[in-house]
């Protein structure tokens, strides 16, 4: 079975359980579909799906069927369930609720150190968020140095397939790759995950250019990596420098880590070729490659020291031991630096803002699909849940209308996963995923943050059903401090 169909019917499986018949009336339904708001419109949910979206003033005489829950959207606005593409859960009982408060009705795990089973059965919860799971592969630089539940080092291209064939009968959504799988051993994972059906995804290797990794089938880019070193009319040169770096034993693993969120601009800004990026999109958009900006990360690193993110008052829903990480003289790969150097670095953080918002921009409009996803975990500074609104705010400053930015999160994934049939936008028959909100979001994309109500595997979800979930977790982080 193809990654796409294990996918569809993962979702399709959660998808009830906790369904209730539900009636929202008045709403203004915001599909996502590109067409127009609809206005005044009933909206009936039972059995986990849409049953019917209708005008109010052809609602049946006879009224919601008995033991329905009526839900008065006067002024209100109906949008899908919206998806974090990249995100980190080590700690379900704490991430997964604030994800559906700010509803985010699914996501896709990065790999946590937690097995793809154990995520599924997570997602089987009321309060949980779908959830696509990886296998995680790396190279000879993986962290832990071993291979850990669902994660593999490679070395050769033997390993590379052993480590794909060995995910496939696990069933894995997906496969998770990271930056030290050997050039080799990638084009022979790319192989063997296309004969075996799971899709590759994750950080475009070193020693392989980003229109390389696509034309192999890699199916989604993660963080913009060496998109500027691909777009370089110097790229030969510029990338034998940068692998040589990176691979240099000297090198501690605080330095690579930076170096790989960060990397060096030297050379990028000024040999970006034009013609080259527009090049190396049209690849992306002929073999269908997304790309996951996740700016949300290097914005929340740019301000992490800043006093409203210090004194933000969400803090208190995340335990304080991941908040003091996301302080630079704490966190692993940044408390060698000194207070001067860590200032060179966040100089360099907003340069490359610069360059990134550019870069999404230019692939958005050449029809490179973007996908809305954050990177929060509890070594990065963005809150789960409230990230992807972020996310979908800094999309726009990229140039996307607010509708486009909403699609990345809603759409699109569905169209990545290839579950269109069953999710992405609010119609008729599909999974009853989605949001009500105070305000108008294609107004302002801040409205999504408006959030009034979710419904979440046809279950509803009122503003104060969330307040109570939120607070239950705040004192699940306080009592981890």
């Amino acid at each position: 079975m193809s990654c796409a169909g294990r996918s569809a019917l993962l979702f399709t499986f959660l998808s009830s359980g906790f369904a209730q018949t539900l009636v929202f009336e008045h709403a203004t339904v915001i599909d996502a579909t590109g067409a127009a708001p609809k206005r005044n419109m009933s909206v009936v949910v039972s059995d986990g799906r849409i049953m019917s979206i209708k005008s109010d003033a052809i609602r049946p005489e006879a009224g919601p069927a008995a033991g329905a829950i009526v839900i008065d959207a006067t002024g209100k606005f109906l949008i899908p369930g919206l998806w974090d593409m990249h995100a980190h859960v080590p700690v379900p009982q704490i991430s997964l609720p604030l994800f559906v408060a700010n509803g985010v009705t699914g996501i896709r795990e990065m790999y946590s150190g937690l097995p793809a089973a154990s995520l599924r059965q997570w997602a089987t919860l009321a309060e949980a968020p779908r959830i696509a799971a990886p296998g995680f592969i790396d190279g000879p630089l993986m962290q832990s140095g071993a291979n850990r539940i669902d994660a593999m080092a490679v070395t050769s291209p033997e390993e590379a397939r052993a480590a794909v064939i060995t995910f496939a009968s696990r069933g894995v959504d997906f496969l998770k790759i990271y930056n030290s799988v050997p050039r080799d051993a990638f084009f022979a994972l790319a192989e063997e995950a296309r004969a075996a059906g799971v899709a590759v995804v994750g950080h475009v290797p070193e020693t392989v250019s980003p229109a390389e990794a696509s034309a192999a089938g890699m199916q989604s880019q993660e963080h913009l990596n060496n998109l500027l070193l691909g777009a370089s009319s110097q790229e030969e040169q510029l990338r034998a420098e940068r692998v040589a770096m990176m691979f240099d034993p000297k090198l501690t693993g605080q330095q690579r880590l930076r170096l790989l969120a960060w990397p060096l601009l030297a050379g990028l800004v000024d040999t970006y070729d034009e013609q080259k990026a527009a090049a190396m999109f049209q690849t992306f958009v002929g073999n269908h490659t997304w790309q996951t900006p996740t700016l949300s990360l290097l914005d929340g690193f740019i301000h992490e020291r800043d006093s409203e993110v210090l004194q933000d008052p969400r803090r208190r829903y995340l335990p304080k031991i991941w908040t003091d990480n996301w302080d630079p003289t704490t966190v692993y790969y940044l408390r060698d630096e000194s207070p001067a150097e860590y200032e060179v670095l966040r100089q360099r953080m907003r340069m490359l803002m610069t360059r990134y918002r550019k870069l999404v921009g230019d692939m958005h409009r050449a029809g490179v699909g973007l996908l809305a996803g954050t990177d929060t975990s509890p070594l990065n500074p963005v809150l789960p849940g409230w990230g992807l609104h972020q996310e979908l705010a800094l999309l726009v400053e990229c140039g996307l209308t607010p509708l486009e930015a909403l699609q990345t999160a809603t759409r699109n994934p569905a169209l990545y996963f290839g579950t269109q049939k069953d999710m992405g936008t609010l119609e008729e028959g599909k999974l009853a995923d989605f949001v009500l909100l105070d305000a108008d979001p294609l107004a302002d994309i801040h409205n999504t943050q408006a959030v009034a109500g979710v419904v979440l595997k046809g279950r509803y979800y009122s503003r104060g059903d969330l307040d109570a979930l939120l607070e239950r977790v705040a004192a699940l982080s306080a009592a981890a401090r």
